[in-house]
């Protein structure tokens, strides 16, 4: 039979392996106590005071914490399962390895807390803060992320596969080497985000903000980008197979190509020319195969130098994604460069 706790039993207390099944610790200060390994299932700890308790490796399945108190506790390894921790609070703890399979974390704070290798499977953040959070490796596939503060947090190969993010905000989010494969990723605030080699094959990224966004290498196979705004997006070695571009959000980066190229309606033709043969390298100023002001600049037999040449300006940054051998057939990003390159030149004619 399990037995009733009363509120504040006392911080610091050593209650590692206690079987606390059902306990009613409501309210109870267990700030500083070492509860590791215990069994907690079922417990009701709401507004319980557990700062910098040890938790770690311990049985909170099904338990309910919402409102208390968890900052800089640690539960690494604990099992979560189905617990119920709205509005509580996690400021710095340490959760990684834990399990927190269809756990309740409405309204949770979760700021610079460590939650890699966690497992999120259904779990429900909305309204979650999680800015700084480290999410290396964690599974998110199915959980609920509607209106989330994820800003400058860390998704090192996280998998939100299936999950359906509504408007989130993951803005200068580290988002490198994760899988985000066929997720909902509509109306998403992905600018300055670092995206360096994740997976986004087949995702929906329809009308969501890459402004600035860090794509190099970035596996895009079918992904859906209408009216996804790509200015300044580095998408240098990005896979683009099967990627349509003409119907994203460009015009700013249009815009720019049509100011670089002013002046230079000469060399349009040789232009178009190079990017049939697949003769543009957008990493490069100089060589057989060079950039948008290098392709330029060797029509025009000068040195690039010569011409207006900035590395960060927004069509120079989308050439990058335009490497040797790519051509509008094979290319989304060769295509869309030689649809600028022959209305430009059609109006200069």
């Amino acid at each position: 039979m399990h037995t009733a706790v009363e509120a504040a039993v006392g911080n610091n207390v050593d209650l590692s392996y206690a079987d606390l099944r059902c306990a009613d610790l409501e309210g109870a200060d267990l700030s500083g106590a070492d509860l590791s390994y215990a069994k907690l299932s079922g417990a009701k700890l709401i507004g319980a005071d557990l700062r910098d308790a040890d938790l770690s490796c311990a049985d909170l399945t099904g338990a309910s914490l919402s409102g208390a108190n968890l900052s800089y506790v640690k539960l690494r390894g604990a099992d979560l399962i189905g617990a119920d921790l709205t509005g509580a609070v996690l400021i710095d703890a340490k959760l990684s390895l834990a399990a927190l399979t269809g756990a309740d974390l409405t309204d949770v704070d979760l700021s610079g807390a460590d939650l890699s290798g966690v497992n999120l499977s259904g779990a429900d953040l909305r309204g979650a803060d999680l800015t700084h959070a480290d999410l290396t490796g964690a599974c998110l596939c199915g959980a609920i992320l509607r209106m989330p503060n994820l800003r400058h947090e860390s998704l090192l190969g996280a998998d939100l596969s299936d999950e359906e993010p509504y408007r989130v905000s993951l803005g200068g989010a580290n988002l490198s080497y994760t899988n985000l494969s066929y997720t909902n990723l509509r109306g998403t605030d992905l600018r300055a985000a670092d995206l360096y080699r994740a997976d986004l094959r087949g995702a929906d990224l329809t009308d969501a903000d890459l402004t600035d966004a860090k794509l190099r290498g970035a596996k895009l196979t079918g992904a859906k980008l209408t009216g996804a705004k790509l200015t300044g997006a580095d998408l240098a070695h990005a896979c683009l197979t099967d990627v349509d571009l003409s119907s994203a959000n460009t015009e700013h980066i249009e815009a720019d190509f049509r100011a670089l190229v002013a002046g230079f309606e000469a060399e349009l033709p040789a232009l178009v020319k190079a990017i049939k043969a697949g003769h543009i390298d957008g990493s490069v100023y100089e060589g057989e195969c060079a950039c948008l002001v290098g392709t330029i600049a060797k029509t025009r037999g000068v040195p690039y130098k010569a011409l207006p040449h900035n590395a960060a300006r927004p069509i120079e940054v989308f050439y990058r994604c335009i490497g040797p051998g790519d051509t509008p057939d094979t290319h989304a990003g060769a295509a869309l460069a030689l649809r600028w390159a022959e209305l430009a030149l059609q109006e200069a004619v």
